[in-house]
């Protein structure tokens, strides 16, 4: 049997949010399902001002209706992003953030850790499946939904992370987490918590670093995709 369809993907630009609708639905249909998400990552999609649609063709009157519901659930104000424009990354912009997640990465590894040891596991972490660590941790397979990965210092998955995952448990805010593909259900970094916006599935793998910067944490990739 065919696998459903998401009824919407998300995806974050710089400067907003563009909703695409998948499949022939009506306002109330789009309104429900996209409430369902923001009300479920709340946390991940606080900053959001403005949100688009492209897809199934609503008026923009409907369109209005759900960003105000969607204003609601965030409890702060949302545009109707009428004509969103989303251009790809200049090759310059991309260069900069390369070199940024590489520099992040470096800190990372350069942080003095006497008392910590790095522990390595060659499986995938399977649902119901917990590896804690007092130093850093190297996870040679994916991190499966419903399985938890828990490190006083960094996390690196060789694979997908589509479970949880919290680097410097104890408050350690130069912790990063890196991973083929994060993907994950909670995204923790010392204090700070995210996870992965509905519907965000890629389709190739490409190194992704996950660190905390103006107290926030970024995700973004540092090294060419390949398909």
């Amino acid at each position: 049997m065919a696998e459903k369809k998401e009824l919407l993907t998300l995806k974050l630009y710089k400067n907003g949010m563009v909703v695409y609708i998948n499949e022939n639905a009506t306002c109330k249909e789009v309104e429900e399902a996209l409430v369902k998400k923001f009300e479920e990552s709340k946390t991940f999609f606080k900053g959001v001002k403005k949100i688009g649609f492209k897809g199934t063709p609503l008026t923009n009157e409907e369109y209005k209706s759900i960003t105000d519901k969607i204003s609601d659930v965030l409890k702060d104000s949302v545009e109707f992003w009428e004509n969103p424009e989303t251009p790809e990354k200049t090759t310059e912009e991309k260069v900069k953030e390369a070199i940024n997640a590489k520099q992040i990465l470096d800190r990372a590894m350069s942080v003095e850790a006497e008392d910590e040891y790095t522990k390595f596991y060659k499986k995938t972490l399977r649902s119901g499946q917990l590896l804690e660590s007092d130093g850093n941790i190297v996870i040679v397979g994916d991190v499966n939904p419903g399985a938890e990965v828990i490190a006083e210092g960094n996390i690196f998955v060789m694979g997908t992370v589509k479970g949880l995952v919290h680097a410097g448990k104890s408050g350690n805010r130069e912790a990063v987490v890196v991973a083929l593909n994060l993907s994950p259900t909670q995204l923790r970094i010392a204090d700070l918590i995210t996870r992965s916006p509905e519907g965000e599935n890629k389709d190739y793998l490409s190194p992704e670093l996950a660190y905390i910067k103006e107290d926030k944490i970024f995700i973004e990739e540092f090294l060419q995709k390949r398909k």
